[in-house]
């Protein structure tokens, strides 16, 4: 820890936190390392002037993830438009914890929420003074650079296709059956939600992961700022979509990063868990 910092972190409080925790706190030490001054922004400029290759727009310009082998729900045969004012969503919002046990959750309302969350909306083609080929897909949220580093999976509990653990493909707003089966009990030894969120009446859960390298690529160290920025805005849009069609949700902040991990088939290195949310219908 450099001088500049132990000097900031004298001034500080640290009556509740202790000094020690706060100095040897990574989340404090990341944010302090990755802040920008005069250097490091022109630094970070010049990677995002190298960032312009055909090789590297192309690459970005397709960032999703496919299991082109399973089996397949086209989303986009199932459509609902509700009629609700954004500013009654936002008065209406809070976090549900007990949920109707009965409710089965719909693919109109899994297409809904997901296509609207972080599917694409948009497509244009890649200019020509970049020397690549392809389109870039638009979504609903920012995302620094348009790199989209987060990928929605969405376990479903009781709902009206199998349950099982899903991949949403954005760019054909497509579900991906990655595996069939009953995971509640997994889910519940994993997740810390029961008392305080009753997730044996929930419908499904759903999970952000981000891919660090799509976002890393251009922007380094300041990367993870931009994925936790999006993995929050996409988050606050599933439960402000939800919260338009009668359901309710809760986020989910205690959970064991790797046994999720494990569950969805990912690595937690490259790409990990970085958002949980337990939807289901209002009693």
């Amino acid at each position: 820890m450099d001088d500049k910092l132990q000097k900031k972190l004298s001034k500080l409080d640290v009556t509740i936190f202790g000094k020690k925790n706060i100095e040897e706190s990574l989340a404090m030490l990341y944010h302090e390392n990755s802040k920008f001054n005069k250097y490091k922004l022109r630094k970070n400029g010049e990677r995002i002037e190298a960032f312009n290759s055909p090789y590297i727009i192309a690459r970005a310009a397709q960032p999703y993830k496919i299991y082109p082998a399973n089996i397949s729900i086209d989303l986009n045969l199932y459509k609902m438009a509700p009629q609700v004012a954004l500013h009654e969503i936002l008065a209406l919002r809070r976090s549900l914890r007990q949920y109707n046990e009965n409710y089965k959750i719909s693919l109109n309302e899994i297409a809904y929420i997901l296509y609207n969350s972080y599917g694409v909306t948009k497509t244009f083609k890649i200019a020509d003074s970049f020397e690549a080929d392809g389109n870039w897909g638009l979504r609903n949220v920012p995302s620094a650079g348009g790199l989209y580093p987060l990928e929605l999976y969405i376990v479903i509990l009781n709902g009206h296709i199998s349950s099982g653990i899903y991949h949403y493909r954005s760019d054909t707003n497509t579900l991906e059956l990655i595996k069939e089966g009953n995971f509640l009990d997994y889910l519940r030894e994993n997740m810390q939600c029961e008392p305080y969120v009753n997730i044996s009446t929930a419908s499904a859960v759903i999970f952000s992961t981000g891919i660090f390298e799509r976002v890393a690529i251009k922007y380094g160290d300041r990367a993870y700022r931009f994925l936790i920025q999006e993995s929050g805005i996409v988050g606050q849009t599933i439960t402000l979509l939800l919260e338009s069609i009668g359901l309710g949700s809760c986020w989910i902040g205690a959970y064991i990063d790797d046994m999720i991990n494990e569950l969805l088939e990912i690595d937690g290195v490259y790409e990990s868990v970085n958002n949980v949310i337990v939807i289901g219908k209002k009693k």
